[in-house]
């Protein structure tokens, strides 16, 4: 009897990107480029390109039946993502953000949510069939801004389906124009980070969310006697593990051209490493999900094409 593939389930909000410089317009037309992009969107593509084929990644989100919702769908059938637990009922379009670029090189990012079909993902009777097909997964993968996008009631059937996976992970990625209440937000993060195994944390989200001075701080605010907690801070990689002792790794990263996606490549990187060797080091396992991030960032844009994705055995 043939073994049953395991589920690894990402779920959140992809979005029409826009990007392009905007230094000109004021004076004449842009060229600007269209494409896909989300935090757990990136995730799950890393996720995707680096797993077993004893596993099937799923992607779950809401969408509309515009033509955009159709190619985004396409797109993630092309990264072999299994798109059984997306919702197409929505009655808008995806939503969309846009990066621009000004004559420095600066970017500022502005984003068109409110009628996202995705903001709807767990109600109704169909959201309700879709959490009863995503209830413990082998792997569950969301963040902040997966949890930010939708009301109180669907914030805790995401907490729920979380806690009832195998292995649950999860990144904040704080956001000020999203998480703008900074009292509910520390709720939401501990709430969430009671009901996890792996915690990916950004110093620098963290910092700002808590008000935090040093990395100790916000280790001290995940870290329980459950979960794995990694926290990037600046060249380094701080990890503990329930109640082991705090440990640190250095990983310089060498040339940059865009940090977009660095975290999510390198947690859906992690995710797929640790799933296909259950007897991987956590050290060994960030290192290679180090390497796959320094090249992510000699990249423009999040998702790399498959042929620059480092050779590494699993």
């Amino acid at each position: 009897m043939m073994n049953k593939n395991k589920k690894a389930v990402f779920i959140g909000e992809c979005m029409i990107e826009l990007s392009g410089s905007i230094a000109n317009l004021s004076k004449t037309s842009a060229l600007i480029n269209i494409n896909f992009g989300g935090d757990t969107y990136n995730s799950a593509v890393y996720f995707s390109r680096l797993s077993s084929n004893k596993t099937t990644t799923f992607y779950s989100t809401a969408l509309g039946k515009d033509s955009f919702s159709e190619q985004m769908v396409s797109r993630f059938k092309s990264e072999n993502i299994n798109c059984d637990y997306i919702r197409r009922d929505g009655n808008h379009p995806p939503g969309l953000y846009s990066i621009a670029t000004d004559e420095k090189g600066e970017r500022n990012f502005s984003y068109w949510r409110n009628e996202s079909p995705s903001k709807l993902i767990f109600s109704g009777l169909k959201g309700r069939e879709l959490i009863d097909n995503i209830l413990n997964s082998d792997i569950l993968y969301y963040s902040g801004i997966t949890a930010s996008i939708i009301d109180k009631a669907q914030q805790i059937e995401l907490i729920k389906l979380g806690a009832s996976a195998s292995i649950s992970a999860f990144d904040f990625n704080y956001r000020d124009k999203l998480h703008f209440n900074k009292k509910e937000s520390q709720l939401l993060f501990k709430d969430i980070n009671n009901n996890v195994n792996i915690h990916f944390i950004s110093y620098d989200d963290a910092k700002e969310l808590f008000n935090i001075n040093n990395p100790n701080e916000i280790i001290e605010i995940a870290s329980n006697n459950k979960n794995l907690v990694i926290l990037r801070y600046k060249n380094k990689i701080l990890y503990k593990k329930k109640n082991e002792e705090l440990k640190t790794i250095t990983v310089p990263h060498g040339e940059v051209v865009d940090t977009t996606a660095a975290g999510d490549a390198f947690n859906g990187s992690f995710l797929a490493l640790m799933n296909n060797n259950k007897n991987i080091s956590i050290e060994e396992n960030i290192l290679i999900s180090h390497s796959i991030t320094r090249e992510v960032i000699k990249h423009k844009g999040a998702i790399i094409p498959k042929e620059f994705m480092p050779k590494i055995l699993n």
